[in-house]
C-alpha cells in the first residue's frame, strides 16, 4: 500500500534535496506501522499531517540556501540598513536634529499650503453640470469687468439664444435683520432666485422642491442651521417670518447647508416673484443697461455649445440695442461657475469671498521654495557627514558592496529622515490650518484635510523630496574609491577648499540665501504698498466715522429725527446722509451724461447722491462754485475736478453754470465742482463724478464720533436706531476698518510672505550653523596652530566668518534684481504705488548679513575661544 500521492509531491518538491529521502523513508516506515495498527484511513491522515508539519523547516531551510534574490537589497539587508540609518542619526544628532526641524517646518508648510490650494479650487466643481455652468460678466466702456446682469440679457438667453439649456438671474440683498416672532435674527443676505436656478446647480432638498417652493410670491426657502436657529426643533414649514419691517415670508423649502466650497451661501432663498413685489422696479424684463450690486446672471450650455458663441450672439444683440439707447456695457462674456471664486475682476459683489489666482500661484512657488531650501540643507550636511563616514564606506566597498548597495542605503537614509519629517509636518500642519484660515481669510480649516488625496501627495512629497535630496548625496558617496575612502576624509574629492565639492557646497548655501532674500525684500515692499493703502490721503476725511444703512430711506422726517437725536450727545460730532461714502465697493451707479464736448455727445459718469452737509462732513473741498442749500437742491449738479475735464472745460471755474442733461435727458446746471477724490480703491485711477441732492436715495447715514469715547457713541446710536428702526437688526462699521477691506488679498499676501521670509531665513540659518560646524571641526589643529603662534580672537573668528559672509553678499547681488523685477511686475496692477526705493535692498541686505554673522558667530567665537593645547593634543 501506498501513502498519498499529494502528500509526496508535496515532500518532494519543498523539502530539502539533502535530506528529504531520509525523511521520506521514515515516513514509509510510521505509514506502514501505522497501518497495521489504526488502519489504512487514519494512517493517510497521520501521514498527511506529518508532511505537512516537516514541510515548512524544510521549506525554509531550503529558500535561505537556494533563493537568490533579483533585487540588490535582501530583507535581511534592508533591516541592516535601517538598523545603521538609525545609529548614525543618533550618533549625528546635531545634524539630525537640523535636518529634521528644516524639513519639518518646510514640509509641514507644504501640507497646509496643499489643503489651501485643493480646497480653492474645488469651488463648485460638486455641481453635476459644472462643466456647462457659467457667470455672465460685463464690461464697461472704461474697460472694467463687474457681474451686474439686465434681467433683459437673461430673458434673450432663455428665450432667444439657441444652445442654451437654462439661464436665470439671482439677486442677493442685506436683509438687515430677519423677525420670527418678536426675536430679531442677524442674517447677512437674502438671495432671490427663480425656480430653474436650482434646477441648474446641485441642492439637497430636504423639503419641498424648486417648482413647488419658488414658484410663488412671498415664498422662502431656508437651509437646515438657519430653519433650526429660527424655529428650534419644530418643523419650519409653513412657518412665518418678517424681512424689511413689513414683508412676511412662509417658510416652503428646507434645504441641506451648502458645502463651503461654494459660492452660494444661502441661508435664506426667496422666490423671485417676491423680488417682483418687494421692489417694483424689477417687474420690468427687457432692460439691457443697468443692473444693480449683487444682481448676478447664471447660464447653463447644452453640451457641445461653445461659450464663445453665445458671446458672440449677445453681442450683436447687445449693439441692436445700443444703437437705440446708449448703454455704457459693451460686451457679456461668459466666466466658467469654477473660475468664479478666484475672479479678481469682477468681485466687489462677490456672494462668497475671493482668493485670486495670483495668490494660490504665489503659495505654491514659496512652497516650494521652502522645501527647496530644506533639501539643500540636507544636501550640504549629508555630504559634510559623509567624510565622517569615509573608513565605513571604504570597508563595505572592500569587501564587495556594490555601487547600487550603497546608493540604496543612503536613499534608505534619506527617506527615513523625509518621511519622519512628513510624519511630524503633517502633525504641524494639523495646528497650522486654523491660522491659515486667519491669516488668509478662508474656510479650509471646516473642509475634510485628511482624505485620499492627503494621502497621496504626501506619499509624492516624500518620494520628491527622497529623490531631491538625496541624489547628490547617495551618487557621490557611493562614488568613493576604497583606497582614498579607508586612508580618510583628508583624500576625499570634496574635502579641500578648492575641491568641486565644496564650491557645489557655496552654491548650495548661495542659491538657499537668494530665495531667502527674494522673500525679505518682497516682504518689505509688499508690507510698504500696505502701508501706502491705509495711510495715503484719499481726498476726505475717513477718521471716526461710524456708517449705518438706512432702512427707511427716503422717509426725510424719520431721517431728520435720527440727525438730531445723536446731535443733542457730546459723542457725536456731525452725521451726513448719501447714497454711500465718498469711497465704497458697492452701490456704484453709473448714468448718461449728454454734453456737446462729449465724445459723440454722450458719455457715462459715476453718480453720487448727497445730502447738504456730505461735502462739509467728509471734507471734500470746494475749488469751484458753491455748495447748495435746501432752497436750491433741483436741477443743479456738482462735478468733480474729473468730469470737468472730461467735459472738456480747461478749469473748473469754466465749467459753473453749464448745462448738462441727465436722466433722461434732463437738463441741469452745474453750480459746483469738488477736488477729485478716490472713490474706488488706489489700482483704479479716479473717476469722473456728478453729485446730486436726491433724498429719496440716502441709503447711508455717516456719524463722525469722538474717538476717545467710541464704546458710549455707538451706544447711543445704537439705542436711538433700535427706538427708530425695532425690526431692523443694527450693523455699525468704521468706515476706515470698510477701506481697509478694500485691500484684503494683498494683506494676505503680507501676512504669507511675511512668515515664509522668516521661515526661510530660519531654515537656511539652521543649515549655515551645520556647515560652520562641520568646518570648524575639520579646522580644529590650524586653529590650535594659529593660536599658539599668536594669533587673536578677533582675527580667527573673522576667518572662520569671511568665507560664509562672502557667501551671503553674493546671494544678496543675485537676489536684488531679482526681486526687483517680480515687484516691479506685481505693482503694474496699481495705479497709485509705492517706488521700489534704494533702502530696501540695503535693509534686506544688512538683515541677511546680521543674521548670518550672528549664526556664524556663535561656532566662530567658541572656536577660537577653545583651549589649543586640548586641540592639538586630541590631533
Amino acid at each position: 500500500m501506498t501513502p498519498p500521492r499529494f502528500a509526496t509531491w508535496l515532500l518532494k518538491t519543498f523539502g530539502h534535496p539533502d535530506v528529504s529521502e531520509e525523511v521520506q523513508g521514515d515516513l514509509l516506515e510510521l505509514y506502514a506501522h501505522w497501518t497495521q495498527t489504526v488502519g489504512r484511513r487514519k494512517a493517510n491522515w497521520r501521514y498527511s499531517l506529518n508532511t505537512l508539519k516537516l514541510l515548512r523547516p524544510l521549506a525554509k531551510r531550503k529558500r535561505n540556501e537556494q533563493y537568490t534574490s533579483p533585487f540588490p537589497l535582501s530583507p535581511t539587508m534592508i533591516r541592516s540598513y535601517g538598523k545603521i540609518a538609525w545609529r548614525s542619526m543618533i550618533r549625528n544628532r546635531s545634524y539630525t536634529l537640523i535636518n529634521m526641524v528644516g524639513l519639518t517646518l518646510a514640509l509641514g508648510i507644504g501640507i497646509v499650503l496643499f489643503w489651501i490650494v485643493r480646497f480653492e479650487y474645488s469651488f463648485d466643481r460638486y455641481h453635476h453640470h459644472a462643466d456647462r455652468l457659467y457667470r455672465i460678466i460685463n464690461q464697461t466702456q472704461y474697460g472694467e469687468k463687474g457681474s451686474h446682469v439686465p434681467q433683459g440679457v437673461i430673458k434673450a438667453l432663455a428665450n432667444q439664444i439657441s444652445g442654451i439649456e437654462a439661464a436665470a438671474n439671482v439677486y442677493a440683498i442685506e436683509s438687515d435683520g430677519v423677525k420670527v416672532g418678536q426675536t430679531l435674527f442677524n442674517v447677512k443676505y437674502i438671495f432671490f432666485s427663480p425656480p430653474q436656478f436650482l434646477d441648474m446647480i446641485d441642492v439637497d432638498w430636504l423639503s419641498g422642491s424648486p417648482k413647488q417652493s419658488l414658484s410663488k410670491p412671498y415664498q422662502v426657502v431656508l437651509d437646515e442651521p438657519t430653519a433650526q436657529r429660527f424655529f428650534g426643533s419644530s418643523n419650519a414649514l409653513g412657518k412665518t417670518l418678517r424681512i424689511r419691517n413689513d414683508v412676511v415670508l412662509t417658510v416652503s423649502g428646507i434645504i441641506r447647508k451648502v458645502p463651503v466650497n461654494s459660492e452660494f451661501q444661502f441661508q435664506m432663498l426667496a422666490s423671485r416673484e417676491t423680488l417682483k413685489r418687494i421692489m417694483p422696479e424689477y417687474q420690468n424684463e427687457n432692460y439691457w443697461s443697468g443692473g444693480d450690486s449683487m444682481h448676478h446672471g447664471y447660464v447653463l450650455l447644452k453640451p457641445g455649445t461653445a461659450p464663445s458663441a453665445i458671446e458672440a450672439t449677445l453681442a450683436k444683440m447687445l449693439a441692436q440695442h445700443s444703437a437705440q439707447h446708449h448703454y455704457h456695457y459693451t460686451s457679456f462674456t461668459l466666466l466658467p461657475l469654477v473660475d468664479v471664486h478666484r475672479d479678481t475682476q469682477s468681485d466687489a459683489d462677490s456672494y462668497h469671498y475671493v482668493l485670486p489666482q495670483w495668490i494660490l500661484y504665489t503659495l505654491v512657488g514659496i512652497g516650494l521654495f521652502l522645501i527647496l531650501i530644506a533639501c539643500i540643507n540636507f544636501i550640504n550636511l549629508a555630504t559634510v557627514q559623509a567624510t565622517q563616514r569615509s573608513r565605513e564606506i571604504g570597508i563595505r566597498k572592500a569587501l564587495g558592496s556594490s555601487r547600487a548597495q550603497l546608493i540604496s542605503q543612503f536613499f534608505g537614509e534619506t527617506a527615513l529622515v523625509v518621511f519622519l519629517g512628513i510624519g511630524l509636518g503633517g502633525l504641524l500642519a494639523n495646528q497650522l490650518i486654523r491660522y491659515a484660515d486667519q491669516l488668509l481669510n478662508t474656510q479650509v480649516a471646516q473642509s475634510a484635510v485628511w482624505d485620499g488625496s492627503s494621502v497621496v501627495f504626501l506619499l509624492v512629497l516624500g518620494v520628491v523630496t527622497t529623490l531631491l535630496a538625496g541624489v547628490y548625496p547617495a551618487l557621490i558617496v557611493s562614488g568613493f574609491q576604497p583606497v582614498r575612502a579607508l586612508r580618510g576624509p583628508w583624500f576625499l574629492p570634496f574635502r579641500g577648499l578648492g575641491g568641486v565639492g565644496l564650491s557645489l557646497r557655496q552654491s548650495l548655501v548661495v542659491g538657499q540665501f537668494v530665495i531667502a532674500q527674494i522673500l525679505v525684500i518682497c516682504t518689505i515692499i509688499g508690507v510698504k504698498q500696505i502701508r501706502y493703502f491705509y495711510q495715503q490721503d484719499l481726498g476726505f476725511d475717513k477718521k471716526a466715522i461710524v456708517t449705518v444703512n438706512m432702512p427707511d430711506r427716503g422717509n426725510a422726517v424719520v431721517r431728520e429725527r435720527f440727525r438730531q437725536q445723536l446731535l443733542q450727545h457730546p459723542e457725536i460730532k456731525d452725521v451726513a446722509f448719501g447714497l454711500t461714502t465718498p469711497s465704497s465697493n458697492r452701490q456704484w451707479w453709473w448714468n448718461p451724461v449728454r454734453h456737446p464736448n462729449l465724445p459723440n455727445g454722450e458719455y457715462t459718469f459715476r453718480f453720487q447722491y448727497v445730502d447738504t452737509n456730505y461735502f462739509n462732513f467728509f471734507k471734500i473741498p470746494l475749488i469751484a462754485g458753491r455748495s447748495w442749500t435746501h432752497a436750491d437742491t433741483n436741477a443743479v449738479a456738482i462735478i468733480n475736478e474729473k468730469a470737468a475735464r472730461s467735459l472738456g472745460f480747461q478749469s473748473p471755474e469754466r465749467a459753473v453754470g453749464e448745462r448738462i442733461n441727465l436722466n433722461n435727458n434732463t437738463p441741469f446746471t452745474i453750480m459746483g465742482v469738488v477736488k477729485d477724490y478716490h472713490s474706488q480703491s488706489l489700482r483704479s485711477a479716479i473717476v469722473p463724478h456728478v453729485f446730486l441732492y436726491a433724498d429719496w436715495n440716502f441709503q447711508t447715514a455717516s456719524i463722525r464720533i469722538d474717538p476717545d469715547r467710541s464704546t458710549r457713541a455707538i451706544a447711543l446710536i445704537g439705542g436711538y436706531w433700535k427706538a427708530l428702526f425695532p425690526n431692523y437688526y443694527f450693523t455699525p462699521s468704521f468706515l476706515e476698518q470698510d477701506l481697509r477691506s478694500f485691500y484684503e488679498d494683498e494683506r494676505k499676501l503680507s501676512n504669507f510672505l511675511t512668515l515664509f521670509a522668516v521661515l526661510g531665513i530660519f531654515i537656511g540659518c539652521l543649515g549655515l550653523f551645520g556647515l560652520v560646524s562641520f568646518v570648524v571641526t575639520q579646522r580644529t589643529r590650524e586653529i590650535g596652530v594659529r593660536k599658539v603662534l599668536g594669533a587673536t580672537v578677533t582675527s580667527i573668528f573673522t576667518l572662520l566668518s569671511s568665507d560664509f559672509l562672502r557667501l551671503v553678499l553674493i546671494a544678496i547681488v543675485i537676489a536684488s534684481p531679482i526681486a526687483y523685477y517680480l515687484m516691479s511686475q506685481f505693482l503694474q496692477a496699481y495705479e497709485y504705488k509705492v517706488a521700489i526705493d534704494w533702502w530696501v535692498f540695503a535693509l534686506a541686505g544688512l538683515l541677511a548679513i546680521g543674521i548670518a554673522l550672528i549664526t556664524v558667530s556663535f561656532q566662530s567665537i567658541k572656536a577660537a575661544l577653545a583651549n589649543p593645547i586640548k586641540s592639538l593634543r586630541s590631533e
